[in-house]
């Protein structure tokens, strides 16, 4: 390659246009673009193959807008009508409720994503897509921010910094590992103060994975959409292939690649939103979606020990051992001897030392059954607990003995 070629692209990665810049098509309207989430349909057009588009042609091709040299705005609006797969949009006007901190209603739910240069939160990984969705009212409006030159960072991070308020709830699926972490990063090498610190970040991933961690085989945002959302992408450019669609652009100019990974992206974010509604409806109807329910026991225990063991006594009949053993530890501490009796029973007839235990230490302190909590140290392993638990068992009952009581009657 001559050396004039090499300055060319050079100058076009660090700001410069890209050359050869042709016209570029006509974009479909924002309902056509995000018409798979809706019962009519509708298909995007694309830019012509082998085209090279500078950031400017680009940005029409998008329906954005270039609001810095090197940093296009995308902005659209998903009307919550109609349903994406088996979820109603119009849940997604009321803020979800699941365990833990009550969400305020007058936080603002911020979804957001990014689409980087690697899967590494390291120094030389930056983000060169940003999404974000906010509910307003009867729509859910998506700003995305797409970076087309390495020298633009700080502008795009600036403007992604813009967009976020004091009063915003973060919502992410993996960013408190990955996103949140990355872009913190991005404005410190930048030299920018970043606007995460003060604001409430929950991470959907790890509410999917306590509740769905044991029912699927795992639990990308691809699965949720799947088996919790009911919906199956079509023409989706994977994840794993934006990056190189990215650098393909500051290479050649063409943008065809590029394009599917901002649609990907904006795929992501509703998907978020969606699936934010679509968990605090597993939670409400964990039958219907078949969420586990010993996880979601645990869950709710954290924060109300008698919601988590009506929980567990509303489905009894569905429960594995865990959540047999939960409620029996629940209804234990709420003092309910009668009801947790026979679930260790049941246990213990299975072989569960804990459960075995649990009857024994009934037996000692509370029926003052001592022969069965005899009965029951002799069916557990033997350990040294288990041994002084058996000794003074042993002397209680030589206490009770007729003879013992003869001689100090």
């Amino acid at each position: 390659m001559r050396l004039k070629s090499r300055l060319s692209r050079l100058q076009a990665q660090a700001g410069g246009k890209p050359a050869a810049a042709a016209p570029a098509s006509a974009a479909s309207s924002t309902r056509g673009r995000l018409a798979r989430l809706r019962p009519q349909g509708g298909h995007a057009q694309q830019a012509p193959a082998g085209s090279a588009l500078s950031a400017e042609a680009l940005a029409r091709a998008l329906e954005g807008q270039l609001i810095a040299e090197g940093v296009i705005r995308i902005r659209q609006s998903l009307p919550l009508e109609g349903e994406l797969g088996r979820i109603d949009l119009n849940q997604l006007r009321t803020t979800p409720r699941c365990p833990g901190p009550a969400a305020s209603d007058t936080l603002r739910r911020v979804y957001i994503d990014t689409e980087t240069t690697a899967l590494s939160t390291g120094s030389g990984t930056l983000a060169f897509l940003v999404g974000i969705a906010v509910v307003k009212e009867a729509e859910l409006e998506l700003t995305q921010f797409l970076l087309t030159c390495f020298s633009a960072e700080a502008a795009l991070l600036s403007a992604v910094s813009g967009t976020l308020a004091a009063n915003d709830w973060i919502i992410s699926y993996n960013g408190k590992s990955y996103d949140v972490p990355l872009l913190i990063t991005r404005f410190r090498m930048q030299g920018l103060a970043h606007p995460f610190g003060a604001l409430p970040h929950f991470d959907l991933l790890h509410p999917v994975r306590r509740l769905f961690g044991r029912r699927w085989d795992d639990c990308r945002l691809l699965t949720v959409e799947e088996k919790l959302i009911g919906f199956t992408r079509r023409d989706d450019l994977p994840g794993a292939e934006a990056p190189a669609a990215w650098f393909s652009y500051l290479r050649t100019g063409h943008s065809r690649a590029l394009m599917r990974a901002v649609a990907h992206n904006r795929q992501d974010i509703v998907s978020l939103a969606v699936a934010h509604s679509a968990v605090a409806m597993a939670i409400d109807q964990p039958q219907t979606f078949d969420v586990d329910l010993y996880a979601l026991a645990r869950w709710v225990g954290e924060v109300n020990e008698d919601h988590a063991r009506e929980l567990l006594q509303s489905h009894a009949d569905r429960l594995c051992d865990n959540g047999r053993r939960l409620l029996g530890q629940l209804l234990r501490r709420a003092g309910c001897w009668q009801q947790a009796v026979p679930i260790w029973e049941a246990l213990a007839a299975r072989g569960c030392p804990d459960s075995i235990e649990r009857l024994a230490k009934y037996h000692e302190h509370i029926s003052k059954d001592l022969a069965a909590a005899r009965r029951c140290c002799e069916l557990l392993p033997a350990s040294p607990a288990c041994e002084q638990r058996s000794r003074r068992i042993g002397r209680k009952l030589h206490k009770r003995s007729p003879a013992t009581e003869s001689l100090f009657g």
